[in-house]
């Protein structure tokens, strides 16, 4: 649910919940383009399988039958559907557990099939007979072999034609309903399968489980015939393969074989090293087989596959170290770009004897180490000596167990790396944690919250110590060291907090009077931070921005309190109005939402999923809920009211986009979809319309009507044709990249003026199509340098984990970014491409103050004016009882 807040006009919202498919303009905007309307938008996503209908019926008087198929049948469903991407995609025995759901429709001569402007629902393949088929003026006629419908298995929009039968015909029909189940079903399987495959190879047990998921990505099916040669001996082949069904043997040249069953897997070290094979594999049976090739690896994991374990097994290491692991994420990263891998041969020396201990860095990645005592994989050796800058030495040699990889790095090296002695480091990146976890301070730059680290200072309390006492002077705030506290009001227990748990922020910028008592349950350490030294710190600027953020977080406003001042965007389901609390002052925009309309358009559970979402965000370039109300006629959505113009309409003011212009959006962008994605969220819609530039000039992500909390794979078809990421159009199942790829589209739509793959088209089919061909045009680049094209190039990649490469970091990295400064894009100091001269509305407000209207009957006038140009959609049954309880 977005708000777009227009600085010169109401904004006409569209409704945000999705489910007005097939309303409203269809067109892109092309701020280059001759042939279409530049200012057409497309505020809702065209598809959206959640509002499918369930009782509506085609080829109504049809006598519908499991009628069984002969060959000649099913060759011709197979011809016929094997042309549809989706069906396209899927192998030849998933092919024909779709054909055996295609159910025989046998029609009468004059008979109606479908009429245009109705949902779709089936796609049909004319087996035989005649049918017409007429748009407006134009007809033709369908016979044996041709079909019609087939959008209808992707969403519902309205057919574009009628369809009816000249002659008894018979029909075979596919609803999209049980297509897409049966899809599901073997994409789930699919993905599953070779899920616990990869978990199940040893040599991946080092890998994260977004690694794992991006290589799920690089593997490739294949199948191979009893007596085929998978591999041969002495090839320079770079596939690893796991055995999916079937059984192969394995040949040595001194004769020895084996067989190779489901799980077993060859060919690890075609994904390390460049060696000639070392053995013959041939197919005993059919055999279903997953192959990794070292190029789609390197893809998708941005580095090889040995870089990649040593890196893996380096980083685990430090994690399990208590010396270490309280280093940051960056520091981390960096020892580990200093360290030296070394190989060791069984009883050679890793450690001399008398060398000191406090020297160096030891980390185990491979076999074993042995001194006094052994050291396995992911251990590290001195990590608390190099700590505590111990004169102790090794008073023995650590010998090597067997071959070895070990990593070292000097302490001095170290200490380049994080900038300073490890103790201290640790002690600063500690409290640097706890401060970011304040959420009045996540906006904060590094710098400042450098700085207030500086300010903080460790105070001890005993047990029972009052702490804070209620009604008295605020000027301290606490962050809770170790040990934990009570909290008390009237005398009366309220909660209890704990470690990096955090309070009295109230008053670094209020200078309040406590509101309750705080008492130390046992022994607590706190870190401290006085009022003075905040505000010395914190410039009034920021200082009135974290106030106005604050003041969002107050959830006692009350519905009767709010004072209607104008309606600001109005949709097919409810209205956005300005309002104003009529004692604080304070702005709101208050969506509202009638029971009937959600009753008609049946979007019950897509507004409490998107309540959900909202309410667990906080992020300075999202959009912001305050609360929902309820009352007998509608729902409500208290949000942040932000000035500004959709960056729709900037992208055309502006014209040609600059690369730094562009690249500041995108950044923006960036960092929103990475907070969203930490949280299990995709957005799922990402385009200019869903997108407000502020009164100051950055970013807000305003509408998640589309969004979903995902923890694995969904399958759900939702978005805007042409920003749908090529897994959604295919089935396939997706996870957060699809936004990547949004965002890739977004990108080249800033610098090229439109889309960059069917943006002449408004067939969804077509462009479809032209998403899944992947044709990447850019040539007449207007910027001389090359690092545009890594960025699309690394977006628009159709292999959903080559767009980050398991992590946003890698994305970041991309040279197109190069010194780009993300902390001061975060603390909104970097100066913007454009501020929108936004008018403000002091005086319409202070005159609805004066002469307060009641907001019911303020809404009532305006849904009365509404109604007769409301179109109103077919209900699909009652919701379930008490559906609202969440509101």
């Amino acid at each position: 649910m977005g708000v777009c807040m227009q600085c010169n006009r109401s904004q006409l919202q569209g409704d945000n919940n999705k489910t007005s498919i097939g309303i409203g303009p269809k067109s892109i905007y092309r701020r280059h383009s001759s042939i279409k309307d530049p200012t057409k938008k497309m505020k809702n996503p065209v598809i959206d399988e959640r509002s499918i209908e369930e009782n509506f019926k085609e080829a109504p008087n049809a006598i519908i039958s499991n009628k069984p198929k002969d060959e000649k049948d099913t060759q011709l469903i197979s011809n016929v559907l094997r042309k549809h991407y989706i069906f396209n995609s899927i192998d030849r025995e998933s092919q024909m557990i779709i054909i055996k759901k295609v159910k025989c429709y046998e029609v009468g001569a004059k008979e109606l099939i479908f009429e245009q402007g109705q949902p779709g629902v089936c796609f049909f393949i004319v087996s035989s007979g005649k049918l017409e088929v007429k748009a407006g003026n134009e007809k033709s006629i369908l016979g044996p072999g041709m079909s019609f419908g087939e959008l209808a298995l992707m969403d519902d929009r309205p057919r574009t034609a009628t369809v009816r039968t000249l002659e008894v015909s018979v029909l075979w029909g596919l609803d999209r309903k049980t297509f897409m189940k049966a899809v599901k079903k073997i994409r789930i399987h699919e993905y599953e399968d070779n899920k616990k495959l990869i978990n199940s190879v040893s040599i991946f047990n080092i890998l994260t489980s977004n690694q794992k998921e991006a290589l799920l990505g690089a593997c490739v099916t294949q199948k191979r015939s009893a007596g085929d040669v998978i591999v041969k001996e002495t090839d320079n082949s770079d596939l690893f393969f796991i055995v999916k069904e079937g059984v192969a043997v394995c040949t040595t040249e001194k004769n020895e074989s084996r067989e190779i069953h489901k799980g077993d897997f060859f060919g690890e070290h075609a994904l390390m090293y460049q060696v000639p094979r070392m053995h013959t594999v041939v197919a005993a049976t059919e055999v279903k087989l997953i192959s990794i090739s070292k190029e789609n690896l390197l893809e998708v994991l941005g580095n090889s596959f040995e870089h990649i374990l040593f890196r893996n097994s380096q980083k685990l290491a430090i994690d399990n170290s208590s010396a270490l692991r309280s280093l940051s994420t960056k520091q981390k990263e960096a020892i580990i770009d200093k360290t030296r891998v070394k190989k060791y041969q069984s009883g050679e020396v890793v450690i001399q004897k008398d060398s000191y201990k406090a020297h160096k860095l030891f980390i185990v990645i491979s076999g074993k180490v042995v001194g006094p005592r052994e050291y396995s994989p992911l251990q590290c050796v001195g990590d608390e000596d190099i700590v505590s800058k111990a004169d102790d030495v090794y008073e023995e040699n650590h010998i090597s167990l067997g071959e070895s990889d070990v990593a070292e790095i000097t302490v001095q090296e170290i200490e380049m790396c994080i900038g300073g002695e490890i103790s201290q480091i640790t002690i600063h990146n500690d409290a640097v944690g706890v401060l970011r976890q304040v959420q009045l301070l996540r906006g904060l730059s590094q710098d400042r919250i450098n700085a207030l680290t500086l300010a903080l200072k460790i105070t001890n309390f005993e047990d029972r110590q009052v702490i804070v006492q209620q009604s008295n002077p605020g000027h301290s705030f606490f962050i809770i060291k170790s040990g934990s506290v009570k909290v008390m009001k009237n005398e009366k227990f309220i909660r209890g907090i704990t470690k990096n748990d955090y309070f009295g922020e109230r008053s670094v910028l209020f200078n309040d009077f406590r509101t309750a008592t705080v008492l130390a349950d046992g022994p607590v350490s706190c870190w401290t931070l006085e009022r003075d030294d905040f505000m010395n710190i914190i410039s009034e600027n920021i200082r009135e921005k974290l106030i106005k953020r604050i003041e969002m977080q107050d959830t006692s406003v009350l519905l009767e309190e709010l004072i209607p001042v104008r309606v600001v965007g109005t949709g097919v389901l409810g209205n956005v109005t300005l309002a104003v609390h009529n004692q604080k002052k304070s702005v709101y925009a208050l969506k509202s939402l009638t029971r009937n309309r959600i009753e008609e358009y049946h979007i019950h559970n897509n507004l409490i999923l998107e309540k959900n979402i909202l309410m667990e965000l906080d992020h300075i370039m999202i959009i912001k809920l305050i609360k929902t109300f309820k009352d007998p006629s509608r729902i409500y959505f208290l949000m942040e009211y932000v000035r500004g113009k959709d960056l729709f309409d900037v992208l055309l003011e502006l014209g040609q986009v600059s690369e730094d212009q562009s690249k500041f959006y995108a950044a923006c962008l960036m960092v929103t979809l990475d907070y969203l994605h930490e949280r299990n969220i995709i957005h799922r819609d990402l385009k200019p319309e869903n997108i407000i530039i502020d009164d100051e000039g950055y970013t807000k992500l305003i509408d998640f009507g589309a969004a979903a909390i995902v923890e694995g794979r969904t399958y759900t078809a939702i978005g805007t044709p042409h920003y749908l990421a090529p897994e959604i159009i295919l089935r396939v199942g997706y996870s957060y990249a699809v936004d990547w790829w949004s965002l890739g589209v977004m990108i080249h739509e800033m610098v090229f003026g439109h889309v960059p793959f069917g943006s002449d088209d408004e067939d969804p089919l077509a462009i479809y199509e032209k998403i899944l061909e992947g044709h990447l045009n850019l040539e007449n680049l207007p910027y001389k340098s090359n690092h545009f094209k890594n960025i699309l190039t690394q977006l628009l990649n159709k292999n959903p984990a080559a767009r980050t490469c398991g992590g946003f970091g890698y994305l970041k990295s991309n040279s197109w970014f190069g010194n780009f400064n993300w902390d001061r894009l975060m603390s909104r100091q970097l100066r913007p491409p454009y501020t929108p001269k936004c008018q403000y509305e002091e005086e319409e407000i202070a005159s609805a103050l004066q002469n307060p209207r009641d907001l019911d009957n303020f809404l009532n006038d305006v849904e009365n004016a509404q109604n007769a140009l409301i179109y109103k959609k077919r209900t699909q049954g009652p919701p379930g009882a008490n559906w609202d309880d969440n509101f």
